[in-house]
């Protein structure tokens, strides 16, 4: 009998044992959650990516949406991915938005990250960024507060669906729905004009997140492209673009799939390809079947990709932001802002005259340069997010795997929050919307930037990487 309880003891000392060994590993094992939310603004807010306020929403032909995902890594840290069908947002609800984010879900302020798909007819976020444009109107005062009850009410449910995740795996493929937008014009000059020989980004990075169990797989995946094809036929009309179109027929086709997230990459200088017309060199042709087919091809693409190779994560998340100098050269002569003054058929080009000849006669001048809002996320310890806000071209991705090598990188632009085109140096010379037009009806400064922002952004990078990865004792 004694034996025999002894032997009885020691196996429920074995089992309790196995008990807290089982415990013990489940937390140590990854969670997510996600949830997605509808932020259609109200017809008549007036219209972003017109270089105006003057277009108002007159229908909706799709609705926006927010997705918040939620990721915690084995140790508990959290990273928080929002992707908007917005333009953009500027700093100051950027700030209220990522703050607000950090108090609710507990996160590190350097681990939220906004990005958004840069669509053209969505509601015009960006006036505090704009010249000569006036003070907001109650319906976008008012959709500036829904906007931030939304994507925090999106945040609460994905908390609250966190659940274990078996794995999470990273696809590379590649899509050609893209075209380089910086073409020569008849006068040899650099215009927005199809050019097949430029550069395009044509990566497509996945992520995917399998819970355990049989529950629904959340799918993140970024390209880089500018979603302009519906304000081509629909100039009032509100729609996430083609963008939009992807996700919805990557849910369709994939019933595995529950919750599908779409990341702008550096697309400042890259246009769907679908209404390139190659013979006369220009854009033009924008219809609902060059949308579909643009938000069909890249779907495809995407689960195309699904089949290749995968890397496994093993989540470890830290991260870091920074805000380097960029500087900037010479504005604009007062010639310039005279002509847009006299400009009789379009209201904001006067608008924007006279607030810089304002500036031309009171002798105050003008900035030389800008913080630019810059961040690391690293996902495990070969795998990072390097992110750049307003809109970066498709140059510096080259530039920043090359910094940041060996690690595998990808790059998201349009994050955190708007601001103006961002040249490499390389481009400065050609000139080009992307280097001047751009700038002129933007409130921080009217003149392009200048040399020296590769190693701005250089160092830059390189201080997050050894803050990330620096020993911690």
């Amino acid at each position: 009998m004694a034996l025999t309880r002894c032997i009885i003891l020691a196996c429920l000392v074995v089992f309790v044992l196995l008990l807290q060994g089982n415990v013990h590993a489940d937390t140590n094992i990854a969670s997510a959650g996600w949830a997605e939310v509808e932020i259609t603004p109200p017809l008549g807010i007036a219209l972003g990516g017109r270089g105006g306020n003057y277009t108002l929403a007159s229908h909706v032909i799709d609705p926006l949406h927010a997705q918040v995902l939620y990721l915690k890594d084995g140790k508990g840290t959290g990273f928080v991915l929002v992707s908007m069908d917005l333009i953009g947002l500027p700093h100051s609800l950027s700030d209220q938005l990522r703050q607000s984010l950090v108090h609710e879900l507990g996160v590190n302020w350097n681990l939220v990250l906004l990005n958004f798909s840069h669509t053209h007819s969505g509601p015009n976020m960006l006036r505090e960024l704009m010249a000569g444009v006036g003070p907001a109107p109650e319906v976008e005062v008012h959709y500036f507060e829904f906007l931030r009850e939304k994507v925090l009410s999106a945040a609460r449910v994905a908390k609250k669906n966190l659940v274990p995740v078996s794995k999470v795996e990273i696809f590379e493929g590649h899509s050609h729905v893209a075209i380089n937008r910086r073409g020569r014009n008849k006068q040899g000059n650099i215009s927005i004009l199809p050019n097949p020989r430029g550069p395009i980004d044509d990566k497509l990075w996945i992520m995917r997140i399998s819970p355990v169990g049989n529950r629904p797989e959340a799918l993140v995946f970024s390209y880089a492209c500018h979603p302009v094809i519906v304000y081509g036929y629909a100039f009032a009309a509100i729609s996430a673009d083609f963008p939009g179109i992807a996700r919805k027929i990557i849910r369709e086709k994939n019933a595995k799939i529950g919750h599908v997230q779409f990341v702008q990459g550096l697309a400042g200088n890259v246009r769907p390809r679908a209404v390139a017309d190659l013979e006369q060199m220009t854009f033009r042709g924008a219809s609902p079947e060059k949308l579909t087919q643009a938000g069909t091809d890249l779907a495809n693409d995407v689960l195309a990709a699904l089949t290749n190779k995968c890397d496994v994560l093993k989540l470890d998340f830290a991260g870091a932001s920074d805000r380097p100098f960029m500087a900037r050269g010479n504005p604009p002569s007062r010639e310039v802002y005279e002509k847009m003054k006299a400009d009789e058929k379009n209201p904001n080009t006067r608008s924007v005259g006279e607030f810089w000849l304002k500036r031309y006669d009171s002798g105050e001048g003008f900035a030389k340069g800008e913080a630019w809002p810059v961040g690391l996320v690293r996902l495990d310890q070969n795998h990072f997010i390097a992110y750049l806000a307003g809109e970066p071209v498709v140059e510096w991705r080259g530039k920043i795997t090359d910094w940041l090598a060996p690690r595998k990188i990808v790059t998201f632009g349009y994050s955190q929050e708007a601001s103006t085109y961002l040249p490499t140096e390389e481009l400065l010379a050609e000139g080009g919307y992307e280097v001047l037009e751009s700038n002129r009806a933007r409130m921080s400064s009217p003149a392009p930037f200048a040399s020296g922002i590769h190693e701005s952004m250089r160092q830059s990078f390189l201080r997050q990487l050894a803050f990330i990865e620096a020993p911690v004792e």
